[in-house]
């Protein structure tokens, strides 16, 4: 019996706030608009970088300045290293550890492919992931289960035997709509009150609690 653990990557795999902070920060210095805090983009993050970047911005930019604003930031998200950014402590030794059980493992996220595709290789190239999955035009974002849900049938998975592991609300929210088993990530950018309003009900403190809870 197969079975499968699909991952969120900021907040969860990575620890990517202060790179994307410093990306946001850039985009509004270059167009003349006010940098925002680490903790204000830190719960911007999950939701996509089209969220992210509008929901920076002071309301009432017109939409035609906004679009030149988010194609400088995605030239920047996809195209920049990302000198602070690393995997949360333990993490890559329970994926290996998972691999080594015999699980499907899988990334699911918001971020842009372009930009998925780039930091995976930079900081989890030693992991044999199944599939790994960004948005793009043909993948809408979390809490949209298409994707989930087009990996467990590639896979032959049932749902049973799934789980989305992630530290934000769309994760919570995506293991629901799917009908899988959603474990929350407490080392990540929200906070167990968060989580539990979003409907959470399992949560990891470490990524060496997943051990345990992925049976």
């Amino acid at each position: 019996m197969e079975k499968a653990v699909l991952f969120d990557l900021d907040g969860t795999l990575l620890d990517t706030v202060h790179d994307i902070a410093d990306k946001v920060n850039s985009a509004l210095i270059h167009f003349g608009f006010a940098i925002r805090t680490l903790d204000e983009i830190k719960q911007r993050i999950g939701n996509g970088s089209e969220y992210l970047m509008r929901n920076s911005l002071p309301e009432g930019v017109e939409e035609e300045l906004f679009q030149k604003i988010f194609s400088y930031f995605k030239g920047l998200y996809s195209g920049e290293k990302d000198p602070k950014t690393r995997p949360f402590d333990g993490i890559k030794q329970v994926l290996k550890t998972l691999n080594e059980r015999g699980y499907r493992i899988a990334i699911v996220t918001n971020k842009p492919q372009p930009a998925t595709d780039k930091i995976c290789k930079e900081q989890l190239f030693d992991i044999s992931f199944d599939k790994i999955v960004g948005q793009s035009n043909g993948v809408k974002c979390k809490p949209d289960k298409m994707a989930t849900e087009q990996i467990l049938s590639k896979f032959g998975i049932e749902k049973q035997n799934a789980y989305f592991v992630g530290d934000g609300e769309t994760d919570v929210q995506v293991a629901k709509n799917a009908g899988i088993n959603g474990i929350s990530a407490l080392w990540g950018y929200r906070t167990k009150e968060q989580l539990e309003k979003a409907g959470a009900t399992v949560f990891a403190k470490s990524p060496q609690d997943l051990l345990k809870l992925i049976p």
